[in-house]
């Protein structure tokens, strides 16, 4: 048994904070909240003094990318160091970000299965995670590695993950196919480019059209597996939303057009804002990635 003796309490449920609780833990599962004084315990109790500490549910990040240590040319494309290096690296960024409170963290894309399963069997520490793998999105959309000259060998691709990039509208169910073989836990796709997109691929400028993204949403429904979509505005969005994904990341134009909000609570389409990156993206050495994200911030 394991008692955290004086903490304030946060539940989650919408309550108030209450002060001088007791947390009674015993196999790994909360057994007892009180808030009684001067309550015995048993000898082999391990009593923890957290008076002056608050303790609330573990927290939950619906996005993130843990594998990704950089967004220069040479990190994005893992050529910067050693494969072996760059694994030890985002194992420690997983236990960095359990130590930080969260304990639940929906990756999207980067980290490969190995990583879940790596945690699952204890062999390092980190939180519950929900992975997507890769970024499906046609060519010229946010998940085409070919470089600006048009080199596409010049990196090989990580074969711990799967390749996410769409030629047709008849490619698009295997590439689902072959992501969730490779063990995505959720599908990820792109409808629109985003603040560090190449300067003709913005965050209003669409990718997939309305036939391929409906493939795409029904295929992956089809095996089990919800959609996360970044988009972030013009007709990418509305795509998205009309096509039926599960979740709208990012959504930073989603205010331009009010009715498009009805139309994803109507469906249960969630929201999933990420304000941070936007401010990361403001001190980019790129002119045109300064300059959406100064955009997408205001």
């Amino acid at each position: 048994m394991k008692v955290l003796k004086g903490g304030r309490l946060i539940d989650g449920t919408g309550a108030g904070p209450v002060s001088g609780v007791a947390v009674v833990i015993r196999d790994k599962r909360i057994e007892a909240i009180t808030t009684t004084s001067g309550a015995e315990w048993p000898d082999d109790a391990d009593i923890i003094d957290v008076s002056g500490m608050t303790i609330l549910p573990g927290l939950i990040d619906c996005h993130d990318h843990l594998a990704m240590h950089g967004y220069d040319l040479a990190r994005r494309w893992g050529i910067d160091e050693p494969q072996s290096t760059r694994t030890l690296r985002t194992a420690k960024v997983l236990r960095e970000t359990l130590a930080a409170g969260y304990t639940a963290i929906r990756d999207a894309a980067g980290l490969d299965a190995g990583f879940k399963r790596a945690i699952d069997e204890g062999l390092i520490p980190g939180p519950r995670l929900v992975v997507s793998l890769c970024i499906i999105s046609p060519i010229g959309g946010i998940g085409d590695r070919v470089s600006p000259s048009g080199f596409s060998c010049c990196v090989p691709h990580d074969p711990l993950l799967p390749d996410g990039l769409v030629n047709s509208l008849a490619d698009v169910r295997p590439v689902v196919r072959r992501v969730v073989r490779a063990g995505a836990d959720v599908i990820k796709c792109a409808t629109t480019g985003g603040a560090s997109s190449r300067p003709e691929h913005g965050p209003r400028d669409g990718a997939f059209n309305l036939d391929e993204m409906q493939a795409l949403t029904d295929e992956a429904h089809a095996l089990d597996r919800r959609v996360m979509c970044h988009a972030l505005g013009g007709r990418g969005l509305r795509i998205a939303i009309e096509a039926g994904v599960d979740s709208i990341e990012h959504g930073c134009y989603l205010d331009e057009e009010p009715e498009l909000l009805d139309l994803m609570a109507r469906r249960g389409i969630f929201f999933v804002p990420t304000f941070a990156v936007y401010d990361f993206h403001r001190k980019s050495a790129l002119p045109h990635v300064r300059e959406r994200a100064h955009h997408l911030v205001c």
